[in-house]
């Protein structure tokens, strides 16, 4: 069954006066970004009468040394959810068919129906991840796209190598096949596959998304980049591009985040430490959060998930349901501070001590 409409898209939730509230629901890093990306929106303000660089060539040759591709195969939008859109209007017209897993992230339903398009569903394994199986048989003659994200929110179910390789074999060349790694840091720092070099031997079409709004806690500069498998897919995103997309503040603050290795490892560190104790917290007062390779865990509660949410709110902490009819009482919390999993094991307490007081 096609997960439900989500009436909550993520407009919608930062649109929430938060004031007070702790942020748990769409998956932003709790700690701020690299201080050389600070130094660098600042640096960048200095020249804010100026057009960002074509093609950001300075971001995209960074990329290509750190990933092989090369850059004129590497497109940059305003976050990867931009790319997703490009994605879909090169790809689909009225009446064709985008596949994805289900339930994942809402983006995908939006973009393919926002170009004449219908999505097909599939259903995730059960770890939690897309399957790759499910996926190719949902393929017809009308398929034009296929979507898989990995580590998948809301489950955070990561595919391992054996998965995307079955995957990548069994889409048909003419389809274009979309992984989607915006939790690829998280995913890379827990031992994941190597997803660009496995579908490097893809014969199809193929396009591997990232962003810097995640592990690299980038999200208000919204930058996400294509890693493309031909010349031919990376020039048809860029023919459906906007020119000057990406802000030269935000390429700038991109360049200099990649280039701070250390800390982005003691970001990704601490927002493992804290996924294991909000999980280890979860489980220790009767629940069974779902494993995660992402920045967020997820678990079914004894309550509707709507009900829970506003449990949660009440409590001044934002969380999110997984919005599909399959998973009426799932909810997905984002991985915060030490202080904010205090607080959501305590508000998690309470709401169980008070359900089995009635």
């Amino acid at each position: 069954m096609p997960p439900r409409h989500d009436p909550q898209t993520a407009g919608d939730l930062a649109a929430l006066d938060v004031t007070g509230l702790r942020l748990l629901h769409l998956n932003e890093s709790p700690y701020p970004p690299s201080p050389r990306a600070i130094e660098a929106v600042i640096a960048g303000t200095a020249e804010l009468h100026r057009y960002p660089a074509v093609r950001a060539q300075p971001l995209a040759s960074a990329l290509a040394a750190r990933t092989g591709i090369m850059p004129n195969r590497i497109v940059i939008g305003s976050g990867s959810g931009e790319l997703i859109l490009f994605a879909c209007h090169i790809t689909l017209s009225s009446g064709d068919q985008a596949v994805g897993p289900a339930p994942s992230f809402f983006g995908y339903t939006h973009a393919i129906r926002l170009f004449g398009g219908t999505m097909v569903c599939a259903r995730l394994d059960p770890a939690g991840a897309p399957d790759p199986r499910a996926l190719a048989a949902s393929v017809t003659d009308r398929t034009r796209l296929v979507f898989c994200c990995t580590p998948n929110p809301p489950s955070g179910g990561m595919m391992n190598a054996a998965a995307i390789e079955e995957l990548a074999a069994s889409i048909p060349e003419s389809v274009l096949l979309i992984v989607d790694e915006a939790y690829y840091e998280f995913a890379r720092f827990e031992g994941g596959p190597d997803v660009l070099s496995i579908l490097s031997r893809r014969r199809g079409r193929w396009i591997v998304l990232r962003t810097f709004s995640k592990a690299y806690g980038l999200a208000g500069l919204r930058v996400g980049y294509a890693l493309c498998g031909s010349d031919e897919v990376a020039e048809a995103l860029r023919r459906a591009m906007v020119p000057f997309n990406v802000t030269n503040v935000g390429l700038s603050a991109a360049l200099a985040a990649l280039k701070d290795d250390a800390h982005l490892e003691h970001t990704l560190g601490l927002v493992v430490q804290e996924r294991q104790r909000l999980s280890e917290g979860l489980r220790r007062i009767g629940l069974a959060p779902m494993p995660s390779a992402a920045n967020f865990v997820s678990a079914a509660f004894p309550i509707p998930a709507e009900a829970a949410m506003e449990e949660f709110r009440r409590r001044s902490i934002l969380v999110r349901s997984w919005a599909d009819s399959e998973h009426p009482q799932e909810i997905r919390i984002t991985v915060g501070t030490p202080d904010d999993t205090d607080a959501v094991i305590s508000a998690t307490n309470e709401m169980l001590s008070s359900l089995r007081g009635r």
